[in-house]
């Protein structure tokens, strides 16, 4: 019991580092015997999952009803959509020419046969039309982010243009999302057990051995990963831009960036990111919306990943890409992380996509399957940092950003 205790007195992340570690060393030693763990970790992103849905449910109505108004609104959705946008850009830039620099396809042997369908970018049309739902709850039951996102703001709205009417139902939700969050503290308490699993499964499934063909292709994507998220968007959008210190920042950020690694679920981890954003200074009104937006919206690290595949199937093949195919890249990635957001499995679809844009074999995707939830861990990180640095560099813009309230 006093054993208990102290385990509890310890600070989450602590306790996550703890499972984490715990988890590599149970892989090790287990090897394939490790999958036996992987319960755990289905237990916890299941339990995080069922929080989502109901939790963004609640979160968005309120927030449309404290902003009263369409206008203010599609400012800040503006805002929002620019910042992912462009950092999107940003990221499939960084990772071409460290890619390109690095030479990260050379000396690899092509070995696999699987195809692939090539899949089109969705018109803009098709993608507006994703996003209204033909029946709420079947969104909800199907943890249709964009389409939970649309009929929530219009619910909002809807509550406080009824005044005195709506006044019972918006107490309602404002008390459901209370409630979810409280649910979501009891869940996080798990979180230890359940990233531990994950972890063993990992270490005990892939070792080392299928890493050493990729070794480049995986030290791009970490490395730029790395960059990008320390120095653009904890260095230029949260510290240059959201005046917070960027150590300040990713201490801040470290519960959402350890769990996301484990688990390779930003939705997952919109309860813990909402937590940190809101630890960092960000209002409830631009946090709650920024973020369970940025979700299904934000693909930097999944941009990333699309230029390592790029320059990786380039290179394996013998296709020289030109500046001006590189430049196409970029602007599909961008297009693409627009046209498949709410997708199951959007980073496919994404990858499907830039591919046959710049007439590079499908097959690439066969390639790089063995190595996908190694090459996943780190493209996540970007995703869910990427989702705070925009809230704070909206909430900044907006007059509500309190910086001060992070502690050293």
């Amino acid at each position: 019991m006093k054993l208990f205790k102290k385990w509890q007195s310890l600070s989450l992340f602590t306790r996550i580092m703890v499972g984490f570690i715990l988890g590599i060393a149970a892989g090790i030693i287990l090897k394939e015997d490790a999958a036996k763990l992987a319960f755990l970790g289905t237990i916890l992103t299941r339990l995080l999952t069922m929080v989502v849905a109901p939790m963004v449910l609640g979160l968005l109505i309120c927030a449309a009803a404290d902003v009263r108004d369409f206008k203010t609104l599609g400012k800040i959705g503006g805002k929002t959509l620019f910042i992912f946008l462009a950092g999107t850009a940003v990221a499939v830039a960084i990772g071409l020419v460290l890619c390109n620099f690095m030479q990260i396809g050379a000396g690899f042997v092509m070995e696999s046969t699987v195809t692939y369908d090539a899949k089109s970018v969705p018109s803009v049309v098709d993608t507006l039309m994703g996003i209204i739902p033909n029946n709420p709850f079947n969104s909800l039951s199907t943890q249709n982010l964009l389409q939970i996102i649309f009929f929530s703001l219009l619910l909002g709205f809807a509550l406080i243009k009824l005044g005195e009417k709506g006044a019972p139902v918006l107490d309602f939700f404002r008390a459901w999302t209370d409630a979810w969050k409280e649910i979501t503290n009891i869940v996080l308490e798990f979180t230890p057990y359940g990233v531990f699993g994950l972890m063993a499964n990992i270490v005990g499934k892939y070792g080392l051995s299928v890493l050493m063909p990729y070794i480049k292709t995986i030290a791009a994507c970490y490395i730029t990963c790395f960059l990008f998220t320390v120095f653009i968007q904890g260095g230029l959008m949260a510290g240059l831009y959201g005046g917070i210190n960027p150590i300040k920042f990713f201490s801040t950020m470290k519960e959402a960036m350890l769990f996301v690694f484990a688990t390779c679920s930003s939705v997952a981890t919109i309860p813990l990111n909402l937590k940190c954003t809101k630890r960092l200074g960000v209002s409830d009104r631009v946090a709650d919306f920024v973020i369970p937006f940025g979700a299904v919206m934000n693909m930097n690290g999944t941009a990333i990943y699309e230029a390592v595949a790029v320059v990786f199937a380039s290179q394996v093949f013998g296709i020289q890409l030109t500046v001006a195919q590189q430049i196409m890249v970029m602007v599909t990635a961008v297009l693409a992380s627009i046209g498949t957001a709410g997708i199951p499995g959007s980073g496919l679809v994404m990858l499907t996509i830039v591919l046959n844009a710049v007439n590079l074999p499908l097959e690439t995707i066969a390639l790089l399957a063995g190595i996908d939830r190694i090459l996943n861990m780190a493209r996540v990180i970007p995703n869910i940092v990427g989702d705070a640095a925009a809230a704070v560099m909206v909430a900044k813009s907006e007059g509500e950003l309190h910086a001060e309230l992070v502690k050293d």
